[in-house]
């Protein structure tokens, strides 16, 4: 099965790489072509819709307020109780607050160029209604080309419908109403437009593109790799439809039925889940063939460094030369380690018991069994009968990095103390993240790599299905489609049917969070459920305690001490008026009619 990607470095370079009958590739610069020629040629049409991909999917994966917009934030749980930070920056202290207008009118295309390291260009920020005109574009340019295909024009339609939904799903989950523009404007139209009456105007919307894009885009087997699909549609329609229950003023179990039915159609269409989770996210040709990918962003070694990349940030920072601990490092790896994998996270991550049932490390009979009996750390929470997933996330003590073994007990090579480039290079939680982390051979911001990050997948519409199962109080489907992650990534035995509806939950969210971990889901997740309890205040978001795991130098015991580095750098503060952003007082001031959200 062909999957669904955007190479970042392609798009750029899209329009180049088709071929035309007329061969007007080979004879005449890009700059020269019309308005005209690009909506009278179907391949020239593609090009362009390519490009505004490029703008658009992003979107789905880091804030264009974000500090970091290699993938921090709530992108990769920077917001939420699953990382702990080193520095005491404005991202820790207040979080959402000195970001508040979260991208109100902008769009961070390209972001992978980073906050111009090394030289590189800045980020290109746009106005995101530029391109919401870009997708209106396509839609109405193509319908009226004399010159396309007229058996071609629904494909390229369908792909300007999903372009508009998934922008405005971005703003949406931001925001809740936004500016509906569904048409190509004109300077004789008034540009100063409301917000939707209501977020279930905004949410209709989104989802009415979606339903009629899934229409006339190809199956994954039929589409050119780099197309949107039949099955992205639906799993992003899924997935939309159950957040968008939990914010929308009525109709929630309509919402409920549109992501049951959406999920349902996407399983009819032959994905699979990965045998091989830790490759979904750590290898590149994995991630362009695996039958469980439906959605993901890839950028070309020819185009990508390490430095424009999630990794830099989450590698550790050591080398050789620097650090007192042993064993001895093999080689050093040069990331910056702004964020680690929270004790609380490590602990969802399950162990198999003798008695065959999953528990917490510290419940196993393994554990009780050190307790009593002495011996090794990693013997009673780190052996073979622990969650899959653990190994393919987090790096722990005594486990292999790149060409090293890393030990992050107490005189380890990776301990902080033993770093000559103080704390700020090493863990202060005890692990570090492996999840998205490339095997490359003397890692540094300078390399040249491939690299990808999964929008969408399977384990994750599999998930999203148990969760709208139990929204619709069917316990036992929710269990059977929760078991399909537990069991196939996680290694772990299968629920039990006859469980409560509550226990199910409880259950469904510590399979969802290990299952999603750094795949930007945490935080969105944690505002649905806040959103459908009530709407009151989400303790994983709000002053959370950290620790830091610390083993003894011989492995044989241990100390969860109180993360202590920065005075406040890891206060994650949350109050309900965070379930939506505010819009910018700049933005009200230039448009009276824009009305504010709930306590801003």
């Amino acid at each position: 099965m062909k999957n669904v990607y955007i190479s970042l470095f392609s798009i750029s370079i899209a329009l180049m790489s088709f071929s035309c009958s007329d061969d007007l590739l080979d004879t005449e610069p890009l700059d020269k072509y019309t308005e005209q020629d690009v909506w009278s040629d179907a391949n020239l049409a593609q090009g362009f819709i390519y490009n505004t991909y490029n703008s658009v999917l992003p979107e789905l994966l880091v804030n264009p307020e974000d500090p970091d917009p290699k993938g921090g934030g709530a992108g990769n749980d920077d917001f939420t109780d699953n990382t702990v930070l080193v520095n005491a920056n404005k991202v820790a202290l207040d979080l959402i607050d000195p970001f508040y207008d979260a991208g109100w009118a902008k769009n961070n295309s390209y972001y992978f160029y980073g906050n111009a390291p090394l030289g590189l260009k800045a980020p290109i920020k746009q106005n995101s209604f530029e391109v919401i005109r870009d997708c209106n574009l396509i839609i109405e340019k193509v319908a009226a080309s004399e010159g396309i295909p007229e058996n071609i024009k629904p494909k390229l339609i369908a792909q300007g419908k999903m372009l508009r939904a998934l922008i405005y799903y971005s703003k949406a989950r931001l925001f809740g109403k936004y500016v509906i523009v569904d048409k190509v404007l004109t300077p004789q139209d008034d540009l100063k437009l409301p917000r939707t009456e209501t977020i279930k105007e905004t949410y209709d919307f989104i989802i009415k593109d979606l339903q009629e894009a899934a229409l006339d885009l190809p199956i994954a087997n039929n589409a050119e790799v780099g197309e949107l699909t039949k099955g992205a549609a639906y799993a992003m329609l899924a997935e939309i439809a159950l957040h968008g229950a939990a914010y929308i003023e009525s109709g929630k179990q309509d919402y409920y039925s549109i992501s049951k039915k959406a999920s349902e159609d996407l399983f009819t269409l032959g994905y699979a889940l990965d045998p091989n989770y830790g490759e979904l996210f750590n290898d590149y040709d994995r991630a362009l063939n695996s039958s469980e990918i439906i959605l993901g962003l890839y950028t070309n070694i020819d185009a990508t460094l390490c430095v424009l990349t999630p990794m830099q940030r989450i590698v550790p920072n050591m080398e050789v030369a620097k650090t007192e601990g042993t064993p001895k490092l093999n080689e050093s790896f040069l990331g910056w380690t702004t964020a680690m994998p929270s004790t609380d996270l490590i602990d969802d991550y399950l162990v198999t018991d003798t008695d065959g049932v999953a528990k917490r490390w510290d419940e196993t009979s393994y554990y009780q069994d050190f307790e009593m009996n002495g011996g090794f750390l990693s013997d009673a929470i780190y052996n073979e009968h622990r969650d899959a997933r653990f190994f393919a996330s987090i790096v722990q003590d005594s486990s292999q990095l790149f060409t090293n073994t890393v030990t992050t007990r107490i005189g380890g090579n990776m301990h902080y103390a033993q770093s000559t480039k103080g704390t700020g290079a090493s863990t202060i939680s005890g692990y570090f993240i492996r999840k998205g982390i490339y095997d490359i051979e003397g890692y540094k911001a300078v390399n040249f790599t491939n690299y990808h990050q999964v929008i969408t997948r399977l384990g994750r519409a599999y998930l999203n299905y148990a969760e709208v199962m139990l929204r619709m109080n069917d316990a036992e489907t929710a269990v059977q489609y929760i078991n399909k992650t537990r069991a196939q990534h996680g290694k772990l035995p299968e629920l039990m049917a006859g469980m409560t509806l509550d226990q199910v939950w409880d259950w469904y969210k510590i399979e969802r969070r290990v299952e999603l971990f750094f795949e930007n889901d945490r935080y969105w997740s944690l505002l649905r459920w806040g959103k459908e309890a009530g709407g009151g205040v989400i303790p994983e978001l709000n002053d959370k305690e950290y620790s830091f795991f610390e083993i003894s130098a011989d492995g044989k015991s241990f100390e969860s001490k109180p993360v202590v580095l920065k005075p406040g750098n890891q206060k994650k503060r949350f109050s309900t008026r965070r379930y939506l952003f505010p819009v910018p007082e700049n933005e009200r001031i230039l448009n009276e009619k824009l009305d504010q959200n709930p306590g801003w």
